[in-house]
């Protein structure tokens, strides 16, 4: 079989990132063909602890969590608050096509590693800035995470849940991940510009950013009549698109395209062809005016009750109607179509069992192009003697920046 091209081949990234945003990025990079070196501090990203709070192993040769974000990188170890550090970073950075970091501003400023100063010298260079709420405003400087700048601040937490319940808490990193993408869409266009140009440029994201651009909907539709979007499990805008618990206590979200065209459609699957004809039923607006919306789904919660989960999802299946049944997380692993599509794949890890765990694939496919496969990470500084060694340094030089914990 012809081994096929990787098309980010001959990219060269340097990351100083920590935790899942910025690293993911440069994972993705990396999956795509890119050479990433991955640039820790001596005691390495804390993301590599992150098993002991979500509850998975965390160790050198089984770090499942670690190595969903940072697969196929090479890492080194340094203290760049040193002299010799400073300058081995700052060869990686002379040597790079791109430089991704979310380490504070002020300290990239403090420490001559922000971008003015560094494109003196590579003025190629793709300097790619992830922070919590952005580089300028009141909230620039403070700390931020997914929770607090992805979802608190920009609203959907807030809407999400019934009113007076305690607030919907997502995954761990799961805006860091969305953001990711985003990030990664931003430095792709930046290395397609600098095709035609030549030049390089400051790449920004922020989490808060990011959030409100996947909550644009909600935030543009409060700005009129509707203030809260709190949902009403009674009066749903459409009782054709929401959801409904089933015999067997699943819950699956049935979604029609628009309600007045596929009314006599789905009111046969349910058996409800009564409302076809009846005018309080006409449309979304007639529905909410007159409350006949309660009267319909008090009636469709008693009909989905009657039929398992599997049950209704086979019938709007064969009838064409989108639809889904509420899974959990524990089952995505072990699911047909994600399985099949090599969107999870099974992973060896290097540890006395040989655990395998079925780990989520970056999700772009290319029909000429391949994505590299999983390789688990190992320990902290893991190719901090291969990489000093490939940019010049010999192994006396390596031992006395070891010897001033200048390295790892």
């Amino acid at each position: 079989m012809e081994q096929k091209a990787l098309p980010l081949e001959g990219v060269k990234v340097v990351e100083m990132g920590t935790v899942v945003a910025a690293p993911t990025t440069a994972r993705m990079l990396c999956a795509y063909g890119a050479e990433v070196i991955k640039v820790e501090g001596i005691d390495g990203d804390v993301m590599r602890l992150a098993g002991s709070h979500e509850f998975t192993p965390y160790e050198d040769d089984l770090n499942p969590l670690f190595t969903i974000h940072n697969s196929n990188k090479k890492f080194i170890s340094l203290n760049y608050k040193t002299e010799a550090g400073k300058k081995v970073l700052l060869e990686l950075i002379g040597q790079a096509d791109v430089f991704i970091t979310n380490v504070r501003e002020k300290s990239l400023i403090k420490n001559g590693l922000d971008y003015e100063t560094v494109k003196k010298t590579n003025p190629a260079l793709i300097y790619a800035l992830f922070s919590g709420y952005g580089p300028v405003g009141p909230a620039s400087d403070d700390p931020g995470f997914d929770i607090s700048c992805f979802w608190m601040r920009s609203g959907p937490i807030g809407d999400w849940g019934e009113k007076k319940s305690f607030p919907l808490l997502p995954t761990y990193a799961f805006g860091d991940m969305a953001t990711s993408s985003a990030f990664l869409s931003g430095i792709l266009m930046a290395l397609y510009g600098r095709e035609k140009t030549g030049q390089g440029t400051k790449v920004d994201i922020s989490l808060f950013a990011n959030g409100i651009w996947c909550n644009s909907i909600g935030v543009v539709q409060t700005q009129f009549d509707r203030k809260e979007l709190n949902p009403d499990p009674f009066r749903p805008s459409d009782p054709f698109n929401t959801v409904y618990k089933c015999k067997d206590g699943r819950w699956i979200g049935v979604y029609c395209n628009e309600y007045v065209q596929d009314k006599e459609k789905i009111a046969r699957l349910y058996g409800i062809e009564d409302i076809v004809d009846d005018p309080k039923y006409a449309d979304i607006d007639t529905m909410h005016r007159t409350g006949s919306i309660v009267g319909i789904i008090e009636r469709c919660n008693e009909i989905f009750l009657t039929k398992t989960s599997h049950e209704w999802r086979q019938l709007f299946r064969e009838n064409n109607v989108a639809c889904e049944i509420m899974r959990h997380s524990r089952e995505v692993s072990s699911d047909p179509q994600a399985i099949g599509s090599g969107y999870v794949v099974p992973v060896e890890f290097p540890d006395d069992k040989h655990t395998t765990v079925m780990m989520p694939s970056p999700p772009l496919s290319f029909s000429e192009y391949d994505r590299k496969p999983y390789e688990p990470t190992g320990s902290v500084g893991e190719n901090t003697d291969e990489i000093l060694k490939s940019m010049g340094y010999s192994e006396d030089q390596i031992s006395e920046m070891k010897e001033e914990g200048a390295v790892r």
